[in-house]
């Protein structure tokens, strides 16, 4: 009986142990995007247009900001032979699937 009452204390021991770990540290903190350049651009007709970029930044548990821009995600529809207005997106998500605000860059394609 004595062995019994050891086992399930034990197991009662791990179990609490288990959750509250389970608990502890989940990141909740979305990353941010931080477009570089201007917004908008105006890029010439049949020019070569080269995006500007972004940093992304995934803030720490100790406060300490870490750059992600490695994951970045950049989405490019310029087309710089037909005049128009398009978008570059930027997405980005760190290590706990936190997905950061989309930020886009307008670029106008027009003669200049």
């Amino acid at each position: 009986m004595k062995r019994w009452v050891l086992f399930v204390a034990g197991l009662s021991v791990l179990f609490v142990l288990g959750s509250c770990h389970k608990n502890e540290n989940k990141d909740t903190t979305k990353p941010f995007i931080v477009v570089l350049g201007s917004n908008p651009v105006y890029s010439e007709l049949d020019s070569v247009y080269t995006d500007a970029g972004a940093n992304a930044y995934d803030v720490q548990e100790n406060g300490d900001t870490l750059n992600i821009s490695d994951k970045l995600k950049i989405t490019n529809d310029v087309n710089i032979h037909v005049a128009g207005t398009y978008k570059v997106y930027y997405n980005v998500s760190d290590a706990a699937g936190n997905k950061a605000e989309e930020k886009t860059r307008k670029v106008i394609v027009e003669i200049f």
